[in-house]
């Protein structure tokens, strides 16, 4: 039986992780090692920060392992341990005093030519070009969520500088990754709503197996829609024969009382004749049926022509009682 992605990292005692929290478990653990690609997560990192002054910048995250990464590039790159202030559901890294938000910044000027503080947000292709991966990773373990995949195909980043939002959508779709941009609650949304999409952004993040999981998963989702619209569409068919089927039983059943039938060509007649002996029968069943077999349009042909001669006759003799 498939398990569905939020089902895959479940163990007994342990209740399933939502998907969006699986691919952020899986991202956490791909850090980049090249010095510009850890500069490019950091900066989009700040970027995407709770708060920013010259003095301070507050990164608020619900994920104590993206804590523990941005922790680490500090100490490692700047030798300063950032202050970790839990909240009652959310965790902050604190990177203060003064100095060490001057240094970064310098840092990133120098390396990048971008002041993460001072916006346009823009990270230069040339400056970036094989970090990729650290910044979509960065980006989602900030600001990202996706929606349970079996409900909806949404993905999303909720960010809180305009700039930002609008370089990162740039940047998505420099990659062939079509999104969305809106405004809610004060924060500036970009959405990804299409699951191929959503695959090529899992794909250039590097989350591969939450790739394998969400296409898995896909897969079984298009072929149950396929299989219920192909239901739907059998039973609209079967509706519809069974209410053909009833209008005509009753324009020839009215012929017979009316002793019509005597009157009739032998092939509508014949064609009347199968109708009455085969109720249930689709057009092509009942072609089927005579001798020698009739196709579809043809059977169709001649039961039209019985109606409207059963309906001209009822009409003649509604008249005759009114008269």
């Amino acid at each position: 039986m498939t398990r569905k992605p939020d089902q895959l990292t479940h163990q007994a005692g342990c209740p399933a992780q939502s998907f969006s929290q699986q691919i952020k478990d899986e991202l956490n653990m791909q850090s980049g090692s090249e010095r510009n690609c850890q500069l490019a997560e950091l900066a989009v990192a700040l970027a995407c920060a709770h708060r920013q002054s010259s003095s301070e910048i507050v990164l608020t995250t619900a994920n104590p392992s993206y804590a523990g990464l941005v922790a680490r590039l500090v100490l490692e790159r700047y030798h300063v341990a950032p202050e970790l202030v839990a909240g009652k559901e959310t965790l902050s890294i604190v990177l203060a005093p003064e100095d060490l938000v001057g240094r970064i910044r310098q840092d990133l000027a120098d390396q990048l030519d971008i002041d993460v503080l001072e916006g346009p947000f823009w990270l230069a292709p040339d400056k970036v070009k094989h970090c990729t991966k650290a910044i979509l990773r960065a980006a989602f373990l900030a600001s990202g969520s996706i929606r349970d995949p079996i409900k909806a195909y949404h993905l999303e980043f909720d960010l809180r500088r305009e700039d930002v939002a609008i370089w990162l959508g740039q940047f998505l779709a420099a990659l062939d990754i079509r999104s969305g941009l809106v405004r809610r609650h004060g924060h500036v949304v970009v959405y990804i709503k299409e699951g191929q999409q959503i695959a090529d952004f899992l794909l250039h993040g590097g989350a591969h197996q939450s790739l394998l999981a969400f296409e898995s998963l896909r897969v079984e989702k298009e072929m149950r829609n396929s299989v219920n619209r192909v239901v739907n569409c059998d039973s609209a068919n079967s509706t519809r024969i069974a209410h053909t089927a009833a209008r005509q039983l009753e324009l020839l059943h009215f012929l017979e009382k009316s002793g019509l039938f005597g009157a009739l060509p032998e092939e509508l007649a014949a064609a009347g004749r199968a109708r009455l002996e085969n109720p249930d029968l689709s057009l092509k069943e009942l072609g089927e049926t005579l001798e020698p077999p009739l196709g579809k349009s043809g059977m169709n042909h001649r039961l039209k022509k019985l109606e409207l001669f059963a309906q001209d006759q009822m009409e003649k003799e509604r008249k005759h009682h009114n008269d």
